[in-house]
């Protein structure tokens, strides 16, 4: 076994890249789904604090603050979860571009 330092790894340029979205949607799934989940969550919770106020429903006060809350805690996430992923995307791309 020579020990030179270097490793040899198969030329793998062509997997590099696989087809770029060109709307850039593709890594936004995870952020997206996050958001309409807590969108869902705190509809519910609305929900539910609307039906104790007109008297329908004998659900506990905290319940639907809690969904309320963790719905709304959801969405912020959501939102602050995108810009870093694009700004990742940007990153990656700048340095792709200069290494090329």
């Amino acid at each position: 076994m020579e020990a030179t330092g270097e490793t040899s790894f198969p030329d793998d340029a062509g997997s590099q890249s696989l087809c770029p979205d060109p709307a850039g949607w593709a890594h936004l799934h995870k952020p997206i789904i996050v958001m309409v989940m807590g969108s869902l969550m705190s509809a519910a919770g609305g929900l539910l604090l609307l039906l104790q106020s007109v008297g329908v429903t004998e659900a506990y006060h905290s319940v639907a603050s809690a969904c309320l809350s963790i719905g709304l805690m959801f969405v912020v996430m959501g939102l602050v979860w995108i810009p870093i992923l694009k700004e990742k995307q940007r990153r990656k791309r700048y340095c792709q571009g200069v290494l090329e």
